[in-house]
């Protein structure tokens, strides 16, 4: 069996199912995990902030990857190795479409001081959500007037039924001549997350970025995900696990499917094949 020596975990969907935190197996495995040498790394859409409460309860130190390969941090001390945001007029257009096609839009933006801003246009039940599901407040603002004024990272839109997801892939369909676009579902509420970045980035490639810095063989690395945006890190893991809450194609490219989420699959994963 492969030394394993850099364990990636997405948080959405394999990580964490309901609530805001992962279960005490979860937990223990991971600390296991890292007890035996093993690095555990972050790599997720979401932003930084939204995960230092899974930082500081797994006691998890050096590079993770967040907004899907846009940023690549070290904590804790929060010192940005890599960050590239999307271009004005793809977050221009990602405003208006979401306007014109009534879905609920979070913008992220980050700056060289290691602060996080998370903005949305207005308040209400997918907001009250966000905020509990990432333990983070957003700023509630015209989003249009940050695009001359901040570094925009991400634009994040969420579908919540059958007709918004059919309006999200419109604007998806619209929006990928400008920028990056990538699906993901959370099973513990069934709401989709399309997720706008720079093309020139995406998880895999800064998940070649931190093996290289921490010098670890891409043959020695263990990478779970859920989602169509954990792709790219399968493509570049020596070795891939699909949660069993996956869709059939991530199942399908996968080296091993774990359980769902609700059952511990990462848990079950990181038993079978590290510990």
């Amino acid at each position: 069996m492969t030394d394993f020596k850099l364990l990636v975990l997405d948080v959405d969907g394999t990580l964490i199912g309901s609530g805001a935190y992962p279960t005490t197996r979860v937990v223990q495995a991971i600390a296991q995990a890292r007890a035996r040498g093993v690095t555990v790394a972050l790599g997720t859409g979401r932003a930084s902030a939204a995960c230092h409460h899974l930082l500081e309860q797994l006691c998890l130190d050096k590079l993770h990857i967040f907004f899907d390969g846009a940023l690549i941090v070290d904590w804790p001390s929060n010192d940005i190795i890599f960050l590239q945001s999307l271009p004005p007029r793809a977050s221009q257009r990602l405003i208006e479409l979401s306007r014109q096609h009534g879905l609920f839009l979070e913008i992220y933006a980050h700056n060289f001081y290691a602060h996080d801003f998370y903005f949305v246009e207005r308040n209400g039940a997918l907001a009250a959500h966000q905020r509990e599901k990432l333990q983070i407040t957003p700023l509630v603002t015209d989003l249009m007037s940050l695009v001359e004024h901040v570094k925009i990272v991400k634009g994040q839109l969420l579908a919540t039924s059958a007709q918004e997801v059919q309006q999200a892939r419109l604007v998806t369909q619209e929006m990928e001549v400008l920028c990056k676009m990538s699906w993901s579902l959370d099973p513990s509420n069934n709401i989709y997350f399309i997720n706008a970045i720079s093309r020139a980035v995406s998880k895999g490639d800064s998940l070649r970025n931190v093996a290289d810095y921490l010098g670890i063989g891409l043959d020695q690395i263990m990478a779970i995900g859920d989602s169509f945006n954990d792709l790219p890190v399968f493509e570049v893991a020596g070795f891939s696990v699909a949660m069993g809450n996956s869709p059939a194609e991530l199942k399908e490219l996968a080296d091993w499917v774990a359980p769902p989420v609700e059952k511990d699959g990462v848990a079950v994963a990181i038993e079978q094949f590290i510990l």
